[in-house]
Order: C-alpha cells, then sequence, then structure tokens
C-alpha cells in the first residue's frame, strides 16, 4: 500500500513540475522554466541512470580498472550520491537568481 502511495505521489510531483514548466513558458519567466526544466529532466533521468552506474561500478570492481582520477570505489560511490543533490542545487541557484533580477528590475521601475 505505501509503495503504490509513493509511485501516485512521485507521479504528481512529476506533473506539478510539467505544469510549472509550462506555466513559466506562458508567463516568460525563464529562470522558472529552466528551473523547472532541470528538475523534470533530473527527475525523469533519476530512474534512468541508476542501472547504468550500477553496471560501472561492477565493472569497476570485477575488472583491474581504476575508478577515473584515482579515488577508490568507494570515493566514487559517494561521487555518485552526490550528482542529484548539485544538480538541485543548480536548478534553486538558477531560480534564485531569476527571482532576484526580476525583483532587481521591478524597483528600479517603481
Amino acid at each position: 500500500m505505501i509503495s503504490i502511495m509513493i509511485i501516485f505521489l512521485k507521479i504528481i510531483f512529476l506533473f506539478l513540475l510539467i505544469f510549472g514548466l509550462l506555466q513559466c513558458r506562458k508567463y516568460s519567466f525563464t529562470a522558472g522554466f529552466y528551473f523547472f526544466l532541470i528538475l523534470t529532466v533530473h527527475e525523469i533521468s533519476s530512474y534512468i541512470y541508476p542501472p547504468f552506474i550500477n553496471k560501472y561500478i561492477h565493472s569497476l570492481a570485477g575488472g583491474n580498472t581504476p575508478p577515473p582520477m584515482g579515488m577508490n570505489i568507494g570515493e566514487l560511490v559517494a561521487w555518485f550520491s552526490l550528482l542529484p543533490r548539485i544538480i538541485e542545487v543548480i536548478a534553486f541557484s538558477v531560480l534564485v537568481v531569476g527571482l532576484y533580477r526580476m525583483w532587481k528590475s521591478k524597483t528600479i521601475k517603481s
């Protein structure tokens, strides 16, 4: 029952992101558009990239190939776990800068 609720909430969240994307496009708020675009792509890609990362980690563990940049496998896994948060920080930064510019332009006009 809980798993059905989680899936239902994720679908609602994805629809809300798409709705926000369309509203920002309709009202020409480019920072909001990019915010919702980044989060929508991030939400969709969170279902696509984990199997590829898992396969990559297993191939590194099974083979003699070292991870990139001299890391060990634990550091590489930690880096991969930070990537979603970094993407979210980038999206929110774009939104904050866009809201600041919009606020600044409206205070100069009045």
